[in-house]
This record gives C-alpha cells, sequence and structure tokens, in this order.
C-alpha cells in the first residue's frame, strides 16, 4: 500500500524535497503545463489513477488551471478524484479575507493606529514570490505579476517593526503586506499539517521575531483527524492542546477547502488564533520528525479506500 501507484500529482517544480515525496513516495508526477485544459490533463493520466493532488508551488494557481470548477468536473467523470484544486489563491490578502468571511480573527491592520504597536512586514506572494520569479517575462504580463520581483525576494527578508517606524510607501506597494505582530508569553506557534482527514499539529517554540518552522526549534507533534469541521483525537492528546486552536484550524481547513498542505497559526497572550499562512506544497527537506509522514500518509490511503 505504501508505494501505491494510484495518486498522481500535478506539479509545477521539482518536487524531490517537498513533503509529498516522504509521503508518498512512488506517487506518479504529471508536470504541469500553462493553460492546459482538463481533458489534456486527463488523457496523460495512468489508466488506475484514483486521486489527483494539485501541486502548484505558485500563489495563485490560474496560470495553469483556469476553471477550477470544469477541472475537478472533467477528471471526476473519468473516476479521478481532485485533491486541492479549489483553494486557487493562497495569497496573503486573500488568507485574511477568508478569515474574515469565516468569522475567525484576522490580523489584518491599516495605516491609523498606536504608533508603538508591532507590525510586520511580508511578501503578499508565498515565500517571497520565489516560484513566480521563474516566470517569463511575457507570462508576468499574461498574470499581472510584473511589478515581481518587489523591493522584497524573500521570506528572510520579512521583518517586525513599530508602526511609527514604518515607511509610508510601505503600505501602497502591491507585492508587501502589513499586518499586525502576534505574540505570546510563551513563544509559541503552531504548523497544521494535513492530508485529507489526517492531521498533525506541530506545536513550535522559538525566541526570533519571525517565526517559522525547522532549524532545529523545539517542537512537539500531535497525531489528530479531522471530519468536516472538527479536529479530533485521543483526549490525552486533545487535552494538550488550546481548544481555541482546534476550532480555528478546524473551520479553516474546512471552509478554505484544503485537502493537503500546512497552515501556520501564531496565539496571542490572551489565547487568541490566527491563520497567518497557507502552504499547498509543504517544503520537507532533511525534516526528521518520526511519525509525521507515516500519519499524513494513512490520510491518502484511506482516502483511496473511500
Amino acid at each position: 500500500m505504501w508505494n501505491s501507484p494510484t495518486l498522481c500529482v500535478y506539479d509545477w517544480s521539482d518536487w524531490d524535497e517537498f513533503l509529498i515525496s516522504s509521503i508518498w513516495s512512488r506517487a506518479r508526477r504529471i508536470p504541469a503545463n500553462f493553460r492546459e485544459s482538463p481533458h489534456e490533463i486527463a488523457a496523460r493520466l495512468p489508466r488506475k489513477t484514483k486521486l489527483l493532488l494539485v501541486h502548484l508551488d505558485i500563489s495563485v494557481g490560474s496560470p495553469f488551471i483556469s476553471d477550477a470548477s470544469a477541472f475537478v468536473d472533467v477528471l471526476s467523470r473519468r473516476g479521478v478524484r481532485v485533491l486541492n484544486c479549489l483553494p486557487q489563491d493562497v495569497r496573503k490578502r486573500t488568507i485574511q479575507s477568508c478569515c474574515r468571511d469565516f468569522g475567525l480573527s484576522s490580523v489584518t491592520t491599516s495605516v491609523s493606529g498606536l504608533d508603538e504597536e508591532l507590525l510586520i512586514v511580508k511578501t503578499d506572494l508565498n515565500s517571497g514570490g520565489e516560484r513566480e520569479q521563474l516566470l517569463t517575462p511575457a507570462q508576468k504580463v499574461q498574470f499581472d505579476l510584473t511589478a515581481y520581483p518587489g523591493r522584497m525576494k524573500s521570506p528572510a527578508e520579512y521583518f517586525v517593526t513599530r508602526r511609527a517606524d514604518l515607511a509610508p510607501d510601505i503600505w501602497n506597494d502591491p507585492t508587501l503586506v502589513v499586518e499586525r505582530y502576534v505574540k505570546n508569553s510563551l513563544d509559541r506557534f503552531f504548523r497544521v499539517y494535513v492530508a485529507m482527514n489526517a492531521v498533525v499539529i506541530s506545536e513550535a517554540y522559538t525566541d526570533a521575531l519571525v517565526k517559522r518552522v525547522g532549524g532545529g526549534i523545539r517542537r512537539y507533534n500531535h497525531w489528530l483527524w479531522r471530519q468536516a469541521e472538527q479536529i479530533y483525537g485521543e483526549s490525552n492528546v486533545t487535552a494538550k492542546l488550546p481548544q481555541g486552536l482546534l476550532q480555528t484550524a478546524g473551520v479553516f481547513l474546512s471552509r478554505i477547502h484544503l485537502d493537503y498542505g500546512a497552515i501556520d497559526i501564531v496565539e496571542s497572550q490572551d489565547g487568541e488564533f490566527f491563520v497567518v499562512d497557507v502552504n499547498k506544497t509543504p517544503h520537507w527537506g532533511d525534516e526528521k520528525q518520526p511519525g509525521l509522514t507515516e500519519h499524513l500518509h494513512l490520510g491518502f490511503s484511506r482516502a483511496m479506500k473511500d
């Protein structure tokens, strides 16, 4: 079962160091092409394909899939279940708009406010728009990305500052987004991995201002499951995690229709939780987190049986 060939991955990039290749090492990679019709994609799939994971390492999937509903419909009529096609846009402004629509807390802020309030400046595109920078000039024009690369080219350049110290032109830069900076005395944040109904919550700790998983930071993994908007597990597992975290993650994952990927959630001193990033193609590299990929593998294998 571990090496079942019935999972295909519709991928734009070299996926060797991505999490999916560790979860399902023998998945068939289907190279993604610009503006390819769903009928053309269906013709390239192996006959026994049951699941097709849309694995596009880009913030907006429209250069590849112009009509997500038609994509899903055509493939489903071929007996193929399409995963991760519906969350097409994971830019940071879009994510915060989704949080507000879902009734969740948002880190959206405005120019006006307290001078001493801490803010964080990021790129609106994921990972500094590194993947979008690989597009040709003609493709950037076609997809309204001519402003990239902007002044900030990678997540390493994200920074935290007081509102009073933030240059006025930052607010008007379309490549950047300014958000509330959320912190707590524990220096704790969470990465939530999902593969269908399998969930792993990494409880992470670091005193770095800009918090990221990896790099040897202290973290504890919790194995859970989800159904609709509920995330659940053994009582001894859920007791260790804040209920507000489980509720925020469950509602967000369900309503944005994320079948696979990871979301980052930060926690305020008052126990409020905020989704700040969505990654549909999590990187993995040489991470060593025993049991994590095995648990997520169960999510895909159960989906194949269903």
